[in-house]
């Protein structure tokens, strides 16, 4: 058994799919594959339940899980003990507020598995900030909308997500496929000050002749989500916010989405926002979520 063989096995569950645990290993798919096949075949059991849907665990990929996290992990701290700590890396990591921590969260705990000698620095702004920081070398990379203008910041779409209509799983309205706007009209509302899309929506319903009770306005997503969940009302966001406890379902006449991306700057380029940003976008963004929705157009 290889090191290299479990790093495979680790970005395969990390990401649940393949093509994107080989970009995460800067190998190709094939090479990938052949790696896990020989990890099997020396375990004589086979580690994952492939089909078209989704890759599972199976019981001796279970089995194997925590003691690779554990011997990767063990193998980094060593090369850590071992090097010159002087050494240590950087990286600062500019984010849009439209983003769910969580998924911030996510993914900076998969990087770390495979690169604990990076220390992240997190610096939150809009769009506007964010492409001034990336100008002015106070972030190395970002990830957000995409830049206002064409010039040095280059940019890589992640995800498009689009607003729908957030409910308690028991919500009335929870069972339909799409939401007819007119509905809405006087239903209680959680209002999303914060969100950039808040000026679209307020319009759509304007010119629509749709006014819906608001109960709450806030700006955190947390509160909204967790008002949601209970009943309290229901309210119009980025697919990306999805819970368990919500149904998320496309509203009629709304069309309304943003492009997600990871932007950096071409002439401050280097291994470290390279391997940053390679490792980003094979990261799994978006889960799926359960209901009568049809949200995969987005992944």
């Amino acid at each position: 058994m290889d090191l290299y063989q479990l790093r495979y096995f680790l970005a395969v569950v990390e990401t649940q799919n393949f093509s994107r645990a080989a970009e995460r290993a800067f190998v190709s798919q094939p090479t990938l594959s052949t790696g896990i096949k020989k990890l099997e075949e020396e375990l004589g059991s086979p580690l994952f339940n492939r089909d078209k849907r989704r890759i599972t665990l199976t019981a001796a990929g279970s089995r194997l899980l925590p003691r690779a996290r554990t011997i990767i992990y063990e193998c980094n701290a060593a090369k850590m003990d071992a090097s010159d700590h002087s050494a240590t890396q950087r990286l600062q990591v500019g984010i849009h507020p439209l983003l769910p921590i969580k998924q911030i969260a996510r993914l900076l705990s998969d990087y770390k598995k495979s690169h604990s000698e990076v220390q992240i620095a997190l610096k939150q702004g809009s769009a506007e900030e964010l492409e001034g920081w990336l100008d002015e070398g106070r972030v190395d990379i970002s990830i957000g909308l995409p830049p206002s203008t064409e010039g040095k910041v280059q940019f890589e779409k992640l995800l498009t997500t689009k607003c729908v209509l957030a409910m308690a799983r028991n919500h009335p309205l929870a069972s339909r496929a799409v939401i007819p706007m007119q509905v809405l009209s006087r239903r209680d509302f959680i209002h999303r000050s914060h969100c950039v899309t808040e000026t679209e929506v307020t319009r759509t319903f304007a010119r629509a002749g749709v006014n819906p009770h608001i109960v709450f306005r806030t700006n955190e997503d947390d509160k909204a989500i967790s008002l949601v969940s209970e009943g309290v009302g229901i309210c119009v966001m980025p697919d990306i916010l999805h819970a368990s406890s919500m149904v998320m379902t496309p509203v009629e006449g709304v069309d309304i989405s943003r492009t997600i991306g990871i932007s950096w700057s071409a002439d401050k380029m280097n291994d470290l926002v390279n391997g940053f940003q390679h490792f980003a976008s094979s990261h799994r963004w978006k889960g799926r979520v359960a209901g009568p929705q049809n949200l995969e157009w987005a992944r």
